[in-house]
């Protein structure tokens, strides 16, 4: 069967002169596409029946990053909306990190980036109800895709049930920008690599606050509750581009995150990449670990706006773990705030397992238990697990 490699430079071009947008391109943009194209051949080469949705999915992409650059353009009002204190949920996948930031988001005035924004953030959210209505049933069909190529991520991921209203990582918008490979945007390119920080993490957090005003140009909010995967490497930018940032650092035993994680990998990338998947179990648990060793190495772990929260914490009383730090960081936790957190997680609708279990063990990737908590036993030991 023939293969094929993506030609950046022909994919991008063409995707901004179809969408006539080719003045809002420039040279940085350019190159960061080429960059992360080059990422993707480096990974393998597409098959032919695979190529023309591939190279679709692409320019998708390509023309949502020149729409924003014309909304910004056009109104360049746009970017003078204020942020303020904002809070990120940080950790590892599958350490408790959607179900925290979903927590945090039932506050009053607190919004979190969706699906529906996210995949569709032009126009601004808000300025077009019959856009906006668009959105929400390409972000729908977007999730059917997913779940009905991988049955397996609905039980992992029960939050695909709210469908446009999915909370989003702070990865899915800001890697918009070419900034990394992040899989939400490249379902339909087999070459789909393992997704990595940004090179340039404030670039990456910077346009990540563009996108928040974006979001927000329209339909304000008071505060708005991210959360990202990778932001434990590069907390310094973080904390650099959101200087009033509160920070809840969920922590879960590896044991139990590891396994999942290895799982859910399995689930979201094996039946888009095909034959071309190749995680190694070993090999993502040394890296995990050279992760953590990373991020414990560094001064921002022990910064004042992160606060350290474990995961079986967080699972049995959220209002206790999260009440003194809004007591610390000067937000009210109000009487109308605690009584919706006790109503969501008393309500069967909300069931981690309303999907069915989400099933994962060691075993299958060749792990112990014994070998992972003397692997981490530093990162056991300082928080705890």
């Amino acid at each position: 069967m023939q293969t094929y490699s993506l030609n950046a430079e022909e994919i991008f071009a063409t995707a901004a002169r179809e969408a006539g947008l080719e003045k809002y391109a420039d040279d940085g943009m350019r190159q960061r596409f080429y960059d992360l194209m080059q990422l993707f051949n480096d990974f393998g080469r597409i098959p032919e029946p695979a190529y023309a949705d591939a190279v679709a999915e692409i320019k998708r992409v390509v023309g949502l990053r020149l729409k924003l650059a014309r909304d910004w353009s056009e109104h360049p009002e746009i970017l003078e909306g204020k942020i303020e204190q904002p809070f990120f949920v940080i950790g590892n996948a599958r350490a408790g990190t959607t179900f925290a930031q979903s927590i945090l988001n039932l506050d009053e005035g607190h919004r979190t980036p969706c699906y529906w924004d996210t995949r569709n953030p032009s126009p601004p959210p808000g300025l077009d109800p019959a856009a906006d209505a668009a959105a929400h049933e390409e972000a729908k069909a977007f999730i059917n895709f997913m779940v009905s190529s991988s049955p397996g991520l609905l039980p992992s991921h029960p939050y695909f049930d709210q469908e446009g209203y999915t909370e989003a990582e702070d990865e899915f918008p800001y890697s918009i920008d070419f900034s990394m490979a992040y899989p939400l945007h490249y379902m339909k390119v087999p070459t789909l690599p393992q997704c990595l920080p940004p090179k340039d993490p404030v670039q990456a957090l910077q346009f990540h606050k563009k996108m928040l005003q974006q979001f927000q140009w329209k339909m304000p909010c008071k505060r708005w509750v991210g959360k990202g995967i990778i932001h434990q490497y590069i907390m310094p930018s973080l904390l650099e581009v959101y200087p009033d940032a509160v920070c809840f650092w969920m922590h879960r035993p590896p044991e139990e995150y590891i396994a999942s994680l290895l799982e859910l990998l399995e689930l979201q990338y094996k039946p888009f990449n095909g034959d071309l998947y190749n995680v190694q179990s070993e090999a993502m648990v040394e890296q995990l670990k050279a992760g953590i060793d990373f991020f414990m190495s560094q001064p921002s772990i022990d910064d004042s706006r992160v606060h350290h929260i474990r995961f079986r914490d967080f699972v049995a009383d959220p209002a206790a773990v999260i009440a003194p730090i809004y007591e610390k960081s000067g937000v009210p936790f109000t009487k109308y705030f605690e009584k919706r957190i006790k109503d969501r997680i008393s309500d069967p609708a909300f069931r981690a397992d309303r999907h069915g279990k989400f099933v994962y063990s060691l075993d299958k990737f060749g792990l112990t238990k014994e070998g992972l908590r003397s692997q981490f036993a530093d990162y056991c030991e300082r928080f705890e697990l």
